[in-house]
């Protein structure tokens, strides 16, 4: 670091002369002393274990967990003694009016009945010795039913509210003696220990936490084109035909409107205005959507995931891809303004269905570190006995782990799409609407999905339609699936 910083010095040095030198120097000066507002310096980087928003992913238990089973047998520890010393290991003989174990109690460790058991904590009576064993265990006498909703699946606490809002309320354990907590503990780095003794502990995630979302089913609907005015495509001038040479150019080709206009008007001799290619291109993709959402395939087995960033209005938005990794077709899609748990679960919700469809079922999910990958999947298998889907985390650009070495192939799958998608999406340039995003997402997911020859499928489509048989050229395509919905 100290290398980058002398270079760096010694390039700005070079281009500024003594006087030159001197003036940037009080502008540092200024910049230290926080009175320039206008210059911003490079944000500290975080602690590895900082806490942000993660997820643990491991299902906490609804019942408290069941009490350890003796792991010898008391009857054998007897026999194995009187081998050993020739003596018989005798029931306790009781003092007069002494303190006895309750009726029922037995060893903890060995099982012995309750004549080889004795009080060990006197007028207490909560713990036991065992003549045979030498043990300590509790007299299980009764004890209170907890009524907490969820225990720790590491040590078994009862974890209580500590955190609720509109859309989530977070359970945790506040155990300090869970093997969870004290992992974590362990893995800071000396830097964060002392940030930890210096009294920062709100800033490192250390006990388990489990996160119950309140999100209602039928509210997880993923963006679909909502346009208020649409063109009438059965009540255009031009013909069907003018409509499927448009979608050609700005889908399959992925040429801007006015791009489009151009070839039209040079090629074809068809005059058109690059307005008329957004509406005919809107107006199509509200017709075919719920074609292309009826014929999403559902997943074989391995599912990879993945959101690429678009430009709406000046404004970062997000679409979100489920692809097949065995045949290559979207299998869900989505579009919206965060990367928050909610979309990403309606994309759960577009692949894979409701939970309880398809029982028996168990799919592989890769995707990268986002946490609302996590948070989604925790959701989506919540109310079911075994998970439905099995979340795999593919990190960074190299390997740093087993899992990341067997599952980058199939994260690979979905970056080739995020690139296949940007080439169809860059030359608009960013987009006015929203729905004019959600538009050529619906288009493109059309195009990949029944048009588009895959390599790895030996020149196939990922999903046949049976109407599109024997048609190889693009504009008869789009006029075969416009007749479907007109």
């Amino acid at each position: 670091m100290k290398t980058n910083i002398l270079k760096i010095v010694k390039w700005f040095c070079r281009r500024l002369t003594y006087n030159e030198l001197a003036s940037a120097i009080i502008i540092f000066h200024e910049v230290l002393a926080t009175s320039r507002s206008d210059i911003d310096l490079k944000p500290e980087a975080k602690p590895p274990h900082y806490r942000d928003f993660r997820t643990d992913m491991v299902r906490p238990l609804t019942a408290p967990p069941e009490p350890a089973r003796p792991t010898l047998d008391w009857q054998q520890l007897k026999t194995d003694h009187k081998k050993a010393t020739g003596k018989t290991i005798e029931p306790v003989r009781r003092r007069k009016n002494s303190m006895l174990p309750p009726d029922g109690c037995s060893c903890g460790n060995c099982n012995a009945p309750h004549r080889y058991l004795y009080l060990n904590d006197g007028k207490k009576g909560n713990q036991v010795r065992c003549k045979i064993c030498d043990d300590v265990s509790p007299t299980h006498r009764v004890r209170t039913q907890s009524k907490a909703k969820y225990f720790c699946p590491h040590c078994g606490y009862s974890m209580p509210l500590w955190k609720e809002d509109s859309l989530r309320t977070i359970f945790k354990c506040l155990n300090y003696k869970c093997s969870h907590y004290l992992k974590s503990k362990a893995a800071l780095t000396p830097e964060e220990q002392k940030m930890r003794a210096a009294g920062n502990t709100s800033q490192f995630k250390l006990h388990y936490q489990y996160r119950e979302y309140h999100f209602n089913p039928n509210d997880l609907k993923c963006a679909r084109p909502t346009f208020s005015t649409q063109t009438d495509l059965s009540r255009i001038n031009n013909n069907m035909h003018t409509v499927s040479m448009i979608l050609t150019y700005t889908i399959n080709l992925g040429l801007s409107s006015r791009q489009t206009r151009e070839a039209l008007r040079c090629i074809h001799n068809i005059p058109v205005s690059h307005q008329t290619v957004i509406n005919y291109s809107n107006a199509a993709a509200s017709l075919i959507s719920n074609l292309v959402d009826q014929n999403n395939p559902t997943p074989t087995g391995t599912v990879s995931g993945d959101e690429t960033y678009i430009i709406v209005e000046g404004r970062m938005q997000y679409t979100w891809f489920n692809i097949d990794a065995i045949t290559k077709a979207i299998c869900g899609f989505n579009l919206s303004g965060t990367r928050g748990t909610a979309p990403c679960l309606a994309l759960q919700y577009n692949t894979y269905g409701k939970p309880e469809s398809n029982p028996g079922m168990q799919y592989q999910y890769v995707a990268d570190g986002l946490p609302s990958y996590d948070a989604a999947i925790m959701a989506y298998n919540k109310d079911l006995k075994e998970d439905k889907i099995i979340r795999h985390k593919v990190v960074g650009l190299e390997n740093i782990d087993k899992e990341s070495t067997d599952f980058r192939r199939f994260k690979q799958i979905v970056e080739r799409l995020n690139r296949t998608y940007k080439y169809h999406t860059r030359p608009r340039a960013g987009f006015k609407t929203f729905d004019g995003a959600v538009a050529l997402t619906v288009l493109f997911v059309a195009f990949y999905n029944f048009m588009r020859p895959h390599s790895s499928l030996n020149g196939d489509v990922p999903v046949p339609l049976e109407c599109l048989k024997g048609i190889d050229m693009y504009p008869q395509m789009w006029t075969t699936l416009l007749k479907q919905v007109i």
